[in-house]
C-alpha cells in the first residue's frame, strides 16, 4: 500500500495544481485573450508490494567515490577523474550511494567538501549544503526511490576540546536541508533494542517502505572522530549517523562495514551479510582497474553480494574501457547474498514510477 507520508507528497502538488487551475480559471484563457496558465504534469503514484517484507540489507546498488571530484590540471593518476552533478548520478547514472569528504571552514561558519586544500580542490558542490540541496530536490521530484546512502568523511584535524559541537554543527546543517522524518537514523534501526547491533541481528532494517524517499548518512572513520561520535564506542544514540565497524570486533553500534577490497576481505565481506549488516566495497581505486581496462576486482565486488558497489565511473567515459553497472538493475537489483528469493529489481525500485 502507499503510505500516508507519500499521499503527502502528492497532496503537496494537488494543492498546488488547484491554486493553479484556480488562477487560470479566474486569470487566464478566457475573453481577455491571455494566454492560459499550463499546469504541471502530475507526479507518478507508485504502489510497491513488497514494501513491507524487503529490508535495506537486501538491496544490491551502485555507489561513487568522492562523489564530488572534479579532476585538477595536471593530477596524478589516482585523481584523474571527474563526476557529474549528483543529481545527475541519482538521475541518469543510477548511482543511490554518494561519498563526500568534509572540511569544516571556520571562516565562514560552515562546512565544505572537496579532496584535498590547494592540490585538488575541484568539487561539483563546495559547499555540503548544497551536495543536500541537489540530492533532496531530486528525491522530493522522485519519491518512489529507496534509500539514498551518504558515505561521510571528515577530513579535519580532531579536537577533543571541540569534537561536540563539530559535530552539532555538522549535523544541524543536515537537518537544514533533509528534515529528520527523511532520514533514516539509528535510533529509527535501534528502537528499544539493548544496542544497534542486537536491533540489527534480531529485528533487521527497516523496510524498503520506511525507507522510500529517505536518505542515510554513515560515517567512515576508524580515528578519535568515531570514538567521540559513538561516545567511547558505546552507543549511537542521539545521533544522525551510523558509524563504519572493523569486522571481526563486536561493538554496540555495529550496522555498517566499509571493506574495500572485495576480493582481499570476500570471507569478511560473506560474514557481516550473513549476520545481517551493510557492506560497503569498492570495484576499482586509484584508477588502477580502469585505465588497465581490468574489470576482475568490478566482477568480484558484485558476485560479493555487497550492498554499496563503489566507483569512480558510474558512466561510460570516452577513452576509458570501463564502467560499472549493476546487472539487471533498475538501478539497484537485489543482493545476490542478502535478498530473499521473492525480491525483484522492480520491487525495490521501479523506472515506471520514477519521472524522467
Amino acid at each position: 500500500m502507499i503510505s500516508l507520508r507519500r499521499h503527502s507528497l502528492g497532496l503537496s502538488w494537488v494543492c498546488s495544481a488547484a491554486i493553479a487551475l484556480s488562477l487560470a480559471t479566474g486569470c487566464g484563457g478566457g475573453d481577455d485573450g491571455a494566454p492560459p496558465i499550463t499546469l504541471p504534469p502530475p507526479l507518478p503514484t507508485f504502489d510497491y508490494p513488497k514494501d513491507d517484507v524487503l529490508r535495506l540489507n537486501h538491496i544490491q546498488m551502485k555507489g561513487t567515490h568522492n562523489s564530488y571530484h572534479i579532476a585538477p590540471e595536471g593530477g596524478i593518476d589516482p585523481w584523474r577523474y571527474t563526476h557529474a552533478p549528483l543529481d545527475v548520478q541519482l538521475g541518469s547514472q543510477g548511482v543511490r550511494k554518494v561519498e563526500l569528504d568534509i572540511h569544516y571552514n571556520e571562516d565562514a561558519g560552515h562546512f565544505e567538501v572537496y579532496h584535498i586544500g590547494f592540490l585538488d580542490e575541484g568539487t561539483t558542490c563546495r559547499r555540503f549544503t548544497d551536495c543536500l540541496k541537489q540530492m533532496k530536490t531530486w528525491s522530493d521530484a522522485h519519491a518512489a526511490h529507496h534509500t539514498i546512502f551518504v558515505q561521510i568523511e571528515p577530513k579535519d584535524a580532531f579536537n577533543a576540546n571541540t569534537a561536540e559541537d563539530y559535530f552539532k554543527r555538522f549535523e544541524a546543517e543536515i537537518v537544514s536541508v533533509w528534515p529528520v522524518e527523511r532520514i533514516v537514523t539509528p535510533g529509527a534501526v535501534k528502537k528499544g533494542a539493548s544496542s544497534l547491533r542486537e536491533a540489527i541481528t534480531k529485528n533487521g532494517w527497516p523496510t524498503l517502505g520506511e525507507g522510500r524517499a529517505k536518505i542515510l548518512f554513515f560515517m567512515d572513520d576508524k580515528t578519535e572522530f568515531r570514538e567521540h561520535y559513538t561516545h567511547g564506542g558505546k552507543d549511537l544514540d542521539g545521533r544522525v549517523m551510523f558509524a563504519s565497524s572493523d569486522f571481526g570486533t563486536e561493538r554496540p553500534y555495529d550496522a555498517v562495514y566499509v571493506l574495500n577490497d572485495p576480493i582481499g576481505d570476500a570471507d569478511a565481506i560473506a560474514g557481516a551479510l550473513a549476520g545481517g549488516f551493510i557492506v560497503r566495497t569498492r570495484a576499482d581505486g586509484d584508477n588502477v582497474e580502469p585505465l588497465a581496462g581490468d574489470t576482475s576486482k568490478r566482477d568480484a565486488a558484485l558476485a560479493t553480494g555487497a550492498q554499496i558497489v563503489s566507483t569512480d565511473y558510474p558512466a561510460p567515459v570516452n577513452g576509458v574501457d570501463y564502467v560499472v553497472e549493476i546487472p539487471g538493475g533498475t538501478p539497484s537489483r537485489c543482493s545476490p547474498a542478502a535478498a530473499p528469493v521473492e525480491c525483484s529489481p522492480e520491487a525495490i525500485e521501479d523506472p515506471k514510477f520514477m519521472p524522467p
